[in-house]
This record gives C-alpha cells, structure tokens and sequence, in this order.
C-alpha cells in the first residue's frame, strides 16, 4: 500500500481534527496557519501543529500545510459525508439535539471508504417513490434477485424506543464495516465481524474499551441467540424483511437485542434494528 493510500482505523479523524482541516481548507496559504486554526478552533498550537504533521505522513498535506490532491479529495468527502449523514438522522426522526452526537459516532469509528458508500446508499434510497414493502422475507428471496457469492453490504445498528429509531446503538461500533452477505443454494447469511469497541467515559472523559457479549435477533416474533465463532456473528436472512424500491434498490432489516461491556460499565441489553443495504 502506498503512503497515505488509506488511513488505518486508529487513525480515524475525530470530529475536532476535522474542524482544523476545515479550517485550514478555507484559508489562503501563508504564514502563522496553525496558529490561527488553533485560535478559530479554542485549541493549544501544538494539537493543531501534531496533527497536521501526522497528515503530511499520511499523505493528506503537504510539507507546508497545503492540501494534495487526496488531501483535497477526502476534506471535500467528509464535508459530503457529515451532510448526508445529517439529512440521514434528521430524515429518521432523531431529536436535533442528538444528531451531531450520531454524527461523530460514525465519523470517528467508520473508515473513509464505507462512510462514502453508506452516504451513497443512503441518499439512493431516499429518492424516488413506490417502496414495495415485503413484509416477511423468504429464505431464497435474495436467491431471485442477486447472484449467488459473497458481497460487501454496508449496515447501521439503531436503538429503538417505543419502537421509534432514536439513534445508533453503541453496539453498532462493536463490528466492523461492511458486512459480508453470503448466498448459495442452501445458505443465505449476514455475517459480522466482531471488533474492539471504544467509548468516552461521562465521568472523566477518558476512553474505555470492550467488546461486544452478546447478540440475539428475532424472527417470528421469538429472540434467537446468535453463536460468535471465530469473531464472527451469522444472522439468517430468512429472519430478515425488505423493503424494496422501483429502481431494485432494497435495504434489509432485523430486529437484534445485544449487550456490551466498555471499559467497567456493562451496556445492559437493548433493542435495536440493524439495517443493511442492497
């Protein structure tokens, strides 16, 4: 892999980072820029100052602070991606004072490259009229609509309340993205890989980590306990519904209770819905 071709998970952007860039992205090239990102942003010079020397190694700026050509491209994408994603979290209902918090969740655990295409999905579905519902799917629905192999499907996990969705579940940061769907003549699966989930303590503000415990889905109204083997979660698409649009666009859902422990709090269990698309 090439310098800077791809930034590694640990060295996702949080939200305040992006903020320097942004800054940086309307401002002319001349001296004194990290002092006066760090002044527009309410930081120290030197978090500014480290950060835009780890983006001249990953490729992102140049040696004075200018944006390459990548550089560029990915400011220009994550400005495109909190956008949809807001008209995303708005559209589904989430209170105002929650999406921005939604937001950063994602932007800060969901690599460049799945964030993109989950927008694009996203933005996909949300155009056009004539949803027909399917309001069971059939084990060899997918079968009919979609060759048989193995494809990269992009997902959310989102709490419900009342049966409204109100936000992502935390347990959406215990697995990595995309998924894998697997269909054959005498198997069709969601699989899920496990990963290491982090989040920021209330109390102190430090990072806690954990993983996922455990995580069941529903099908027919009767909760089944999903096996984690090998760091991997299988859910049957026969316990799945659909919706699908005019365009043959269709995202997928499942009903999914979980529990997580993060750092020395155990996240009880809660409902959620995963949500994947087609």
């Amino acid at each position: 892999m090439k310098k800077g071709e791809n930034l590694k998970r640990k060295n996702l952007p949080t939200m305040q980072q992006l903020s320097y860039l942004m800054e940086l992205y309307h401002l002319q090239a001349e001296r004194g820029v990290v002092d006066k990102v760090a002044k527009a942003c309410g930081v120290s010079h030197s978090s500014v100052s480290r950060y835009f020397k780890s983006c001249v190694k990953n490729g992102l700026l140049t040696e004075k602070y200018q944006f390459t050509g990548m550089g560029r491209i990915r400011m220009e994408g994550y400005r495109e991606i909190m956008t949809g994603l807001r008209e995303y979290f708005t559209a589904m209902g989430i209170p105002p004072e929650e999406v921005e918090d939604n937001v950063r969740n994602q932007v800060e655990h969901v690599e460049f490259h799945v964030l993109t295409s989950m927008v694009k999905n996203m933005r996909q579905q949300a155009k056009g009229d004539g949803v027909q519902k399917v309001e069971r799917c059939r084990g060899d629905l997918p079968l009919e609509l979609f060759e048989k192999g193995d494809w990269e499907v992009y997902f959310l996990i989102l709490h419900l309340q009342e049966q409204r969705q109100t936000g992502v579940s935390m347990a959406d940061r215990g697995f990595k993205k995309p998924a894998r769907l697997h269909l054959s003549e005498d198997e069709a699966w969601l699989e899920l890989t496990v990963c290491e989930m982090t989040a920021r303590s209330r109390v102190n503000g430090q990072l806690m980590r954990g993983h996922l415990d455990s995580l069941k889905y529903a099908c027919d109204g009767i909760l089944y306990q999903a096996d984690i083997r090998d760091g991997k979660v299988r859910i049957p698409l026969s316990a799945c519904r659909f919706q699908r649009r005019k365009g043959g666009e269709m995202k997928g859902m499942v009903a999914v209770t979980a529990t997580c422990d993060v750092g020395r709090t155990h996240m009880p269990e809660s409902t959620a819905v995963l949500i994947f698309w087609l």
